[in-house]
């Protein structure tokens, strides 16, 4: 028994150990400890009140008691975070959340094909380890097109708070280091990425910022990193800078997530740089074997995945492509082959004068005039203004490595930084290519315009809905605006997201998407990361070059709880660059999905998509020339889909099964321990519920405890948790009858739940100091059970959570 003096904190609800008693400048002051926590606390005397005058109130002990419940539930396997927050996991990422759990440390490859919600399973890992205490510092690296999509989806499904940091939200470099600074960070790679040169600095000086640069983010001491798109940090070699950060994380971090649908590359170099941040000893030669990869590999593909009552997770899918005639909009059909002329005029000259800036402009060009009047005009009257004001040669400094990587409308931004002459008579030909603009544009709608209509109309009649929702994709802002315009002229409502409006625009635009609109007109990123199942038709207005966009707008509808058939249209201009291209590139795509097997056909788009520019540049260059490099890129792309066999072979999927439990009762548990403290703490938002599992207050010597009459038993009931020195822990009950006697497990279960559903609102005296040692020696005695569930090997911790009074 422990002579240690406790007494009651009222505010806090909670007993505290005295350390010392001191009195300063005439207040007399406490510093005590609160066991719970271990923080140390400064009070004034007047703020505690003696242990024996403590009272207990109903709420109090349902809170203690549900949420000793729920961790108990937690160390048996339940979902402890997805059912505080209503999250209903499917089949497969129940069994990834299951397998990561049981991981010490988590280091883990999440690689299920693209649409399965990679993102929900490793914001529930997450949230899972922090609610046991495992983790609460994690960092977050993903593309800058996803990181809205990350925040959302921890704010709306897991309530919990992240800041983005780098060029999107906190400044890396605002005087303050945010690493350290925020517990939960999103950040893409451009946030820390090596800075090449700044004025009056050395090369020297320049490095040295940049090795500070990654060496704050290493050491600010996460508990979890997870990299999104994570193939994207295998990199092309062990040299490139985004691999070395990754390294140099995974070497410190001790839990490491790593997601991407296409872990392979057809190269087992790049895959052993994948797997080796998870396992550094195949960074050092060890061998690439089936079962080491599943180790560390979770992956799921669609054809297998299904839902929680055991069906397809996904509706059908159809896409059809929709050619538009001119008719008698000739002014429009000469523009393009005017503006089809300047580019392939100036990609000529790009390749033989080694100026790929010119080649990146005229391309644009091509594609904006595939999509609108509207944007071929503002594209135009932008470069006419540079070159107007601009020396003589291109400037090339804001096109280094990235363009490729950057969204339509911000292609279109940058433009306007192109200044000067791409060749000598390019102002001339512009001047003809605007005024040429400006009359189509002054001459009515385009056709496309009038086809969208005509396809709007069948969609009513076809899918017997007048209503039906609609989300129209585009590349470019211009051809947004001209939409909306259009579209309100022909009096449909609709509303637009673009990559200039915030998360909260976002969620507004999409809620009157889902209320009221009949079309939601969205640009490549304002969609990227919106889920909008409660819509099935996608009309791609413009195409890009790249076919997994295109996969990834069909996406945000084809996704998981969509509950039509998806339908897919792509308006694509007859006569056009697009259109011979994805003629072509249907049929051999046609023909390898003969020879590889339609399961294949996400690789070959992926392949294909780092080939496909090619086709569109020869379409221009070299009309007659196109079959012969169509077949080339489709046997290139065979020939890698091929060669990534070997290793998808290591990857074999996981087997999943139909979930049939229940989470009912670790999810009554966890609201009710939750919505116990808010009322006791007089709180009246009921967030982070997980709050209510952490720091549970500890039974002090000599404190009073609740009682529980009725209960067809006499004797005392105590609830202990068992814990290490890693945050794992369980806990168990035990009933001691009066007079002595055999523990009964089944009343001590009777008598948990019955004080986890109402309470207790009496107060009984505290036991003797004897029968407090002889209570603490049963939690010993029957806890040891409960520590070998663990599987723990390192210090245990038993603590005594609950304490009640039983009587008959």
């Amino acid at each position: 028994m422990t002579s240690d003096e406790h007494v009651w904190w009222p505010a806090g609800r909670r007993s505290l150990r005295v350390l010392t008693r001191t009195e300063l400048w005439g207040q007399r002051l406490i510093d005590a400890i609160d066991v719970a926590s271990g923080s140390l606390i400064r009070l004034d005397e007047v703020d505690v009140t003696p242990l024996a005058g403590r009272r207990w109130e109903r709420d109090e002990v349902i809170w203690r008691a549900s949420a000793c419940r729920a961790i108990a539930a937690a160390a048996a396997g339940a979902a402890v975070a997805a059912a505080s927050s209503g999250v209903e996991l499917l089949p497969h990422q129940a069994a990834t959340l299951t397998r990561a759990l049981k991981l010490d440390p988590v280091r883990l490859a999440l690689c299920d094909e693209v649409g399965l919600g990679k993102t929900i399973t490793a914001a529930a890992i997450y949230t899972e380890l922090k609610a046991r205490g495992r983790a609460s510092r994690v960092l977050v690296v993903a593309p800058k097109s996803v990181q809205l999509q990350w925040v959302a989806e921890f704010a709306d499904r897991f309530e919990e708070e992240f800041v983005r940091v780098g060029p999107e939200g906190m400044p890396v470099d605002a005087g303050v280091d945010p690493w350290r600074a925020f517990p939960q960070v999103v950040c893409s790679l451009d946030a820390v990425k090596p800075i090449r040169a700044r004025a009056g600095w050395s090369l020297e000086q320049v490095d040295a910022y940049n090795q500070r640069r990654v060496e704050a983010i290493v050491a600010a001491g996460w508990d979890l990193v997870i990299f999104d798109e994570a193939h994207h940090v295998a990199g092309s070699s062990d040299e490139v800078a985004r691999h070395r950060l990754a390294r140099e994380l995974s070497a410190t971090v001790r839990n490491i997530l790593l997601l991407s649908a296409t872990p392979h590359s057809g190269k087992s170099d790049g895959f052993r740089r994948f797997v080796g941040l998870l396992d550094e000893q195949f960074f050092g030669g060890a061998p690439l074997t089936r079962d080491r990869v599943q180790e560390l590999v979770a992956r799921t593909e669609k054809r297998t995945a299904i839902d929680r009552a055991g069906r397809p997770l996904f509706m059908p899918r159809t896409t059809t492509m929709e050619v538009v005639r001119y008719g008698d909009r000739t002014v429009e059909r000469d523009l393009y082959d005017a503006v089809t002329e300047y580019v392939r005029e100036g990609y000529g000259r790009a390749l033989r004068e080694k100026r790929p800036a010119v080649g990146f402009l005229v391309l644009l060009m091509q594609r904006l005039v595939s999509s609108s009047t509207a944007a071929i005009l503002a594209a135009l009257e932008k470069r006419a203004a540079a070159l107007e004001a601009a020396p003589e040669q291109l400037e090339l400094g804001a096109f280094t490595g990235d363009w490729e990587e950057l969204t339509g409308e911000e292609q279109f931004e940058r433009m306007a930084e192109m200044r000067g002459h791409g060749w000598v008579n390019e102002r001339l030909q512009v001047q003809e290519l605007l005024q040429r603009a400006r009359r189509a544009a002054s001459s009515g709608l385009d056709a496309k315009v009038s086809h969208l209509f005509d396809l709007l109309g069948q969609l009513e009649t076809s899918e017997s809905d007048p209503d039906v929702k609609v989300l129209l994709f585009t590349e470019f802002l211009p051809t947004q605006e001209m939409l909306l315009n259009a579209l309100a002229g022909a009096g449909i409502s609709a509303v637009a997201i673009n990559g200039g409006n915030s998360l909260a625009e976002r969620a507004l635009a999409q809620d009157a998407f889902r209320e009221r609109s009949r079309v939601l007109v969205s640009t490549d990123a304002g969609g990227e990361g919106i889920n909008l199942q409660f819509a099935h038709v996608v009309v791609n207005w413009d195409l890009p070059w790249t076919p997994t966009k295109i996969e990834q707008r069909i996406g945000r509808v084809d996704r998981i709880g969509q509950p039509l058939p998806v339908k897919a249209y792509n308006l694509v201009r007859e006569n056009s660059i697009d259109l011979r291209v994805l003629e072509v590139l249907e049929r051999k795509l046609a023909t390898i999905l003969v020879e590889l097997g339609s399961d294949k056909r996400g690789d070959v788009l992926e392949s294909l998509s780092t080939r496909t520019e090619r086709l569109y540049v020869d379409a221009i260059l070299e009309p007659d020339a196109l079959e012969r490099s169509a077949d080339d890129v489709t046997a290139a792309a065979r020939d890698e889909v091929v060669s990534q066999a070997p290793t998808l072979e290591l990857i074999a999927p996981q087997a999943i099964k139909q979930v049939v439990r229940s989470d009912a009762d670790i999810r009554d548990s966890v609201r009710r321990a939750s919505e116990a403290r808010a009322r006791m703490l007089g709180s009246d938002v009921l967030r982070g519920a997980l709050d209510a599992l952490r720091e549970l207050p500890e039974v002090a010597p000599g404190e009073p405890v609740p009682l529980l009459p009725d209960s067809g038993a006499s004797g005392w009931w105590g609830c202990f948790e068992v814990a290490d020195n890693e945050h794992r822990r369980t806990c168990f009950a035990v009933f001691s009858p009066d007079g002595g006697g055999l523990v009964r497990p089944d009343i001590a279960d009777r008598c948990w739940s019955a004080l986890a559903i109402e309470g207790a609102g009496e107060t009984s005296g505290p036991p003797e100091p004897v029968e407090f040692d002889e209570l603490l020696g049963l939690g010993r005695d029957h806890g040891y059970r409960a520590w070998e569930t663990l599987g723990s090997a390192s210090v245990p911790v038993l603590t005594l959570r609950l304490l009640v009074r039983v009587t008959s």
